[in-house]
């Protein structure tokens, strides 16, 4: 048995989208054809047939054939004549996709009525070199199928599975961050507060790996294996302050900062660097480190940091950080709450807070400015006029007041407030301690009962549990209030420190507080120095 292959050429050879019954008749002056189109499994095209019947050595009108197809009525027509050298058996035809991972035996029934066998199909199969993915199953049921026109899925290779790359799974935004106002619970959106910052902990997950995947090579049906590609690999964008974790499987965030992704490299600043003004374009700043304002922070707007902040214009709008704030130029109707040291050219018609120390180059003028230590007004104007200013220790200025006796506050050393604290604070501990005294009494005698009888009754139980717990709240408050007062001793040793230094004018209409103690200013003074000495405030000329 003979057959031929043909190869698919075109995705409309794959899946016909029409079928045809095809019927060749040998009659003693020629061989007929007819064609009627039905949905059968297969559609053999006129030229096909047409070379095939050339294969086998019958020769006949092509033209004719293309007719009968194109009139698809089902009428015979004469296509041939007989002679003793055509081969008139059965047709096994073989189609094989373009890409060689498919063969359909297409089974053409022929003049002389001869039936094929499972042989005749291996051989087929064999002479086109299909040798991998045969369906044996079928074969067996093909020759009785052999009275239709018909096709089969006879083999199918193995397909290739190409790999896998590796992939990066960004655990934060890498494009462009999105300017999005917060909206308020009216419906209304506040523009102050943008979150255009991304910032992250110390060991936060930044990028997360996917590894690659090998690839599976594949098998044709005429067993020629096809490669596959393997997926590849790809390194973490790891950059500045960023470390990598599990085999280099996750990126991490070596400090707490800010993320920028920038040329497929992430990361991490410990500063933030605003160019020009924190305004509405840039919204409030929350930023765990160092800030860098290179114009100014404007009225309304926040700037919140755990580092430094650095202005070089003027702080109009409000600072609160857990390091230094240095204003290159000054602080103008704005507002600073500071761990460290602030630092300005100016402070005017402002509310400034340190932990540390106040130092300006130039003036204080009309504001309430409090350190916990210092407030030094130098420069060669080095003016404190109007407004309150406080420090833990000493106030520094080179003019204090002004000649149109405007009112100055000076507060140094320990307030009023404090010496109220402190007292009552003491009461309280006293207090205290007298009733943890007396609760400790009775839990004793409880204890001796219970040890002494074995039980308490339910009454005593229930006194000995309520004196527990409050014997356990007591302490815990009494331990406060002892931190507390500690801390408040702290600051009376220091009232020994508390001065004001006048470099050189102090006006009229300043009135200074240290402690209990109060001297308002009489009389215009030069280069004097204010100190508390017997619960009085005395001055020294410098």
């Amino acid at each position: 048995m003979k057959g031929c292959v043909f190869m698919e050429t075109s995705l409309e050879n794959k899946e016909p989208a029409r079928g045809m019954r095809l019927t060749l008749t040998k009659r003693d002056d020629g061989i007929y054809l007819s064609v009627r189109e039905e949905k059968l499994l297969v559609y053999i095209k006129p030229e096909q047939l047409s070379a095939e019947l050339l294969r086998r050595k019958i020769p006949h009108d092509a033209t004719a054939v293309k007719e009968i197809y194109a009139d698809n009525l089902g009428l015979e027509r004469k296509i041939a004549e007989l002679h003793a050298q055509m081969e008139d058996k059965p047709l096994l035809l073989v189609r094989m996709s373009q890409d060689q991972m498919k063969a359909y035996l297409i089974l053409i029934p022929f003049l002389n009525g001869t039936k094929i066998t499972a042989q005749d199909i291996e051989r087929v199969l064999q002479d086109q070199k299909i040798i991998y993915g045969i369906k044996k199953e079928i074969i067996p049921l093909i020759p009785g199928e052999q009275d239709r026109y018909n096709e089969w899925l006879i083999a199918e290779g193995l397909p290739v599975i190409p790999g896998i790359n590796a992939a990066l799974i960004y655990y934060f935004n890498t494009q462009n961050i999105e300017i999005k106002p917060q909206e308020l619970s009216d419906g209304s959106v506040d523009f102050h507060d943008l979150n255009l910052i991304q910032t992250v902990e110390e060991d936060a997950l930044l990028v997360e790996k996917t590894p690659p995947q090998p690839g599976k090579s594949g098998m044709t049906v005429l067993g020629e294996e096809r490669k596959a590609l393997q997926g590849k690999d790809i390194r973490l964008p790891g950059g500045q302050n960023t470390k990598a974790a599990e085999n280099g499987g996750k990126l991490l965030a070596a400090k707490a900062g800010h993320i920028v992704y920038a040329n497929k490299k992430v990361n991490i600043y410990s500063s933030y660097e605003v160019k020009g003004d924190v305004d509405f374009n840039i919204g409030n700043i929350h930023f765990p480190g160092t800030v860098m304002v290179y114009g100014n922070v404007k009225t309304s707007f926040k700037v919140e940091a755990t580092g430094d902040v650095v202005i070089y214009g003027n702080l109009e709008g409000m600072v609160k950080t857990d390091g230094n704030l240095q204003v290159k130029k000054g602080i103008v109707r704005g507002q600073a709450a500071v761990l460290g040291n602030i630092y300005a050219r100016y402070i005017e018609n402002s509310s400034v807070e340190s932990k540390e120390n106040i130092i300006v180059t130039e003036a204080i003028m009309h504001s309430t400015t409090t350190a916990a230590r210092k407030v030094i007004v130098g420069g060669r104007k080095g003016l404190l006029v109007g407004g309150k200013c406080c420090a833990g220790e000493e106030i520094q200025a080179r003019n204090i007041g002004s000649a149109l006796g405007t009112v100055t506050t000076l507060e140094v050393g320990i307030s009023p407030e404090i010496r109220e604290e402190f007292k009552s604070l003491n009461k309280k501990l006293l207090e205290l301690r007298d009733s943890y005294n007396k609760n400790d009494k009775i839990l004793k005698t409880l204890q001796e009962i219970k040890q002494k009888y074995g039980e308490l009754d339910n009454n005593k139980k229930d006194i000995l549990l309520k004196s527990s717990r409050s014997q356990y709240h007591m302490s815990q408050e009494m331990a406060e209030l002892d931190e507390r007062r500690s801390e408040l001793e702290a600051l009376f040793a220091n009232m020994e420190k508390a001065k004001v230094s006048v470099q050189e004018t102090v006006y009229s209409g300043v009135t200074i507080f240290m402690g209990k103690a109060t001297h308002t200013v009489p009389d215009e003074m030069k280069t004097v120095i204010f100190i508390l000495e017997d619960h009085e405030i005395k001055y020294v000329t410098m």
